[in-house]
């Protein structure tokens, strides 16, 4: 990417890392410590033509989620979910898509929550 001017460094965070979810804080403050890292990276290595950014997935439905995932959790957070449904993993990988094409080309330090406007944490 150096020698080219030009990349995307894309990681993948979480809304852990701003919720406040019990029995999370090891989990969550390494991915708000991963935001932090990116924003500086972008700062570092804009310079370059290379930009860093952050994808932050809400409740999206994987494995991960399906081993711990209730009726009455998905319930739960639906109720603090505008967009009534939890997501597709399609969702995360559009927002993944944007970072990586020229579109955002004047976008970096940035980090998109893909949630379906809402909040949704495990307690």
């Amino acid at each position: 990417m150096k020698a080219g001017g030009y990349g995307s460094i894309i990681n993948i965070t979480s809304m852990g890392s701003i919720n406040k979810s019990p029995n999370m804080s090891a989990y969550a403050s390494s991915k708000a410590a991963l935001n932090h890292m990116s924003a500086n990276l972008a700062h570092d290595y804009g310079p370059l033509g290379i930009r860093v950014n952050c994808v932050g997935p809400g409740a999206t439905k994987t494995a991960a989620l399906a081993s711990v995932l209730t009726p009455e959790i998905e319930t739960k957070m639906l109720a603090g979910t505008p967009i009534k449904r939890l997501g597709e993993v399609e969702d995360i990988s559009g927002a993944v898509l944007y970072f990586a094409a020229p579109v955002s080309e004047w976008v970096s330090g940035q980090v998109l929550f893909v949630n379906g406007g809402g909040v949704q944490t495990l307690d």
